[in-house]
């Protein structure tokens, strides 16, 4: 079949020679004997075949009396090349082009099918096989092609039936065609297994009379769309129909052009339609679970606010006095004993009250990091120090190493750090009955810090070491163990570690002792500025502080604490009592307590700050036993600039107050904006 390689789609363009009657009479074959020229016509006719021959060095081109045929032309006119190709589908004209360019120019043999419109209007679809022949010297001398009609192959067009029949019938899933104005003209067996109607009750209905009415504009939308873009994937959507027995189902459909093979142009549409029924309602059920474990999580975390709260606020007066009474050099030594008994105890369920927390917060994910810079060394001594006297207790040696060459400052967050190692140095002196416990600091590369905690004690089996860093999993759970622990500790120090970048794990052997190590990230820094004039410093002479706590012992307790020190104190037993005592003088720091019974303590602090009185930028610290993050952030929200936890540490309490009244009394202190400030939360 003629292609004309100059096309705008095709390659640079290329001159056909003119081409005549003649050059049809020679192109003909030209067999022997007086009748060969008319069998050849009626072969060709009979075939619905046409030849074509083109000289590659001349340009010229013949056409056989068939291909005159195949165009609807009468034969003997001169073949119009540009005529020719203008009958060829726009979409097949460019492929057709390269085609012809290449066959021409490298001598590459080709076949391909394209869609012609004859001189009469009609469309037809003709197979084109072209091959090539060389000259003596290697170029391309001719390119001849046969071209049939293929656009009434019955059997093929048959056996494409029978095969869409055979996948339509045995499909699940409908499949569905209509017209363009949406009468359905074919519909697969399947449609009545489910929707219960049968291929003949649904035949002839319009799709729309279908589809729930609330539906109805989204799918047209789509099937727009896909008439459209009949190139892309089809869309898909989702829509209500009914069953033959009243109930409601969804179908995801897919529509699609359904395309005519010789005009390309859309005469209806293809549906693939599958029941969703099913899936919709397992993801309701599963978005309904979702809120189910979403509320769980909600009453989870309110209960585990509600007994850090009610177990704090006891541990606040039990602790705080204990401690009072350990520093006193007046008690009999049997009182004493008593005391570091009350002390212990007391810090034991604290502990046990914090790691609760802790994993419940790791485990939703609201577990912040604190990153400051820190001095190495101090940060390791200091955590060991800490220890020194559990480990002397036991006759135990607690020797510590750092790299040499480590930097003197790093980033880290101090407290999470230290919670961790002192898990590792305290569980190691619990299990070593005899020798000594060693922790070594080492860097890893530029950024990363590795810290391992080695024992002479018991040691561990290997099949026991997954235990150990699993939730509520302890080596030994037996009712006569002989150490305590609610095996929470190495679960949490996995996740802190994890969540400072690190990892952690144990090199251990029975009766050998136990290695357990952990990394983080801990890139260098630089010094701070130095804060010890500000703990040093003594408080400004007559420094008020107002004290806001509903419960009398809590407010007794941070006197005791405080008025030694030289700073003067004023109650409030209540929100109210808070806002009307600073409206009447100003203060160098407010503690304020949170859950109190009737104004709050963060609606007290909303309203000194709203007040614009004495103390509209007074700093006030929350003192309180709510100590989880969301609580925390709103005390911010409401207007505080910092969060002590309950039970009191004297040393925060006496630091945080310091720094607070030091910054108030400062001459050149910037003035705080009406905007809450950072907090930093002390757990």
């Amino acid at each position: 079949m003629p292609v004309d390689p100059s096309s705008p789609n095709g390659s640079p363009r290329r001159r056909v020679g003119a081409r005549t009657a003649a050059h049809a009479a020679a192109f003909r074959p030209q067999p022997e004997g007086p009748d060969a020229p008319v069998w050849n016509k009626l072969a060709e006719q009979v075939a619905g075949i046409g030849y074509w021959h083109l000289d590659v060095a001349s340009r010229a081109i013949s056409w056989s009396d068939g291909l005159f045929g195949l165009y609807g032309l009468e034969v003997g006119d001169v073949p119009d090349l540009e005529a020719a190709m203008a009958a060829i589908h726009p979409d097949d004209s460019g492929k057709a082009d390269a085609l012809l360019a290449r066959a021409m120019e490298f001598g590459e043999d080709y076949a391909d099918q394209v869609r012609l419109r004859r001189a009469d209007g009609a469309w037809s679809v003709l197979a084109n096989r072209t091959i090539c022949q060389l000259n003596g010297a290697g170029e391309v001398a001719t390119v001849f092609g046969v071209v049939m009609d293929i656009t009434d192959m019955a059997g093929a067009l048959r056996a494409s039936e029978a095969r869409f029949r055979v996948l339509a019938e045995s499909a699940n899933d409908l499949i569905v065609q209509s017209d363009l104005q949406g009468a359905i003209t074919y519909v697969s067996p399947s449609c009545e297994a489910v929707t219960g109607f049968s291929p003949d009750e649904i035949v002839g209905r319009n799709i729309a009379a279908l589809i729930h009415p609330e539906d109805l504009v989204r799918v047209t939308s789509t099937v727009l769309q896909s008439l459209r873009h009949a190139q892309k994937p089809s869309p898909c959507v989702e829509y209500r129909v009914l069953h033959k027995d009243g109930r409601e189902l969804w179908l995801e459909a897919r529509p699609a052009p359904l395309i005519d093979a010789a005009s390309g142009e859309a005469i209806g549409i293809t549906d693939v339609v599958r029941d969703v029924t099913l899936r919709r309602r397992l993801a309701a059920e599963l978005v309904a679970k979702c809120d189910e474990a979403q509320s769980a999580t909600r009453a989870k975390a309110e209960f585990l606010a509600n007994m850090s709260h009610e177990i704090r606020t006891p541990l606040t007066a039990i602790l705080g006095f204990s401690g009072l009474l350990s520093r006193r050099s007046d008690l009999p030594e049997s009182a004493m004993t008593c005391v570091r008994t009350i002390v212990a105890g007391g810090e034991q369920l604290l502990g046990v009250v914090n790691q609760v927390l802790d994993f419940s917060r790791l485990d939703a994910g609201q577990l912040e990091l604190d990153r400051q810079p820190v001095r190495l060394a101090d940060f390791v001594s200091d955590t060991v120090d800490v220890l020194r006297g559990e480990a002397a207790a036991k006759g135990l040696a607690l020797e510590v190493s750092v790299e040499a060459g480590s930097p003197a400052w790093v980033l880290l967050d101090a407290g999470r750090a230290r919670q961790v190692l002192v898990n590792l140095i305290a569980n190691a002196i619990k299990f070593t009955p005899a020798g000594g416990v060693k922790v070594r600091v080492s860097r890893l590369g530029e950024k990363q810090l590795k810290i391992a905690v080695t024992d002479t004690g018991l040691g561990i089996v290997p099949a026991l070491q997954d235990r150990l860093f699993k939730r509520f999993s302890q080596v030994d759970g037996s009712v006569n163990r002989g150490h305590g622990g609610a095996g929470l500790g190495l679960a949490i120090c996995k996740g802190l570690v994890e969540l400072m970048g690190g990892s952690i794990g144990v090199r251990s052997a029975q009766g050998c002792g136990s290695t357990f190590w952990f990394t983080l990230e801990a890139p260098p820094a630089s010094q701070p500025v130095d804060q010890k004039a500000i703990h040093d410093s003594a408080p400004p002479a007559a420094a008020r502080i107002l004290v806001v706590d509903d419960v009398a012992v809590n407010r007794i307790l941070v006197r005791a604490m405080l008025e030694p020190l030289g700073y003067t104190l004023e109650d409030a037993a209540s929100g109210r009592e808070a806002v009307a005592a600073a409206a009447r003088q100003s203060f160098e720091l407010i503690l304020m307590d949170v859950q109190m019974a009737g104004m709050d303590g963060l609606e007290a602090t909303r309203q000194i700050r709203s007040a614009a009185g004495v103390n509209e930028d007074t700093p006030i610290v929350a003192l309180s036993a709510n100590v989880l993050p969301p609580q925390v952030a709103a005390c911010r929200a409401a207007g505080m600039n910092d969060h002590l936890a309950k039970p009191i540490i004297p040393a925060a309490l006496v630091t945080t107050v310091a720094r607070w009244i030091h910054l108030r009394s400062a001459p050149d202190r910037p003035r705080p904006a009406r905007k809450a400030p950072e907090i930093s939360a002390a757990v």
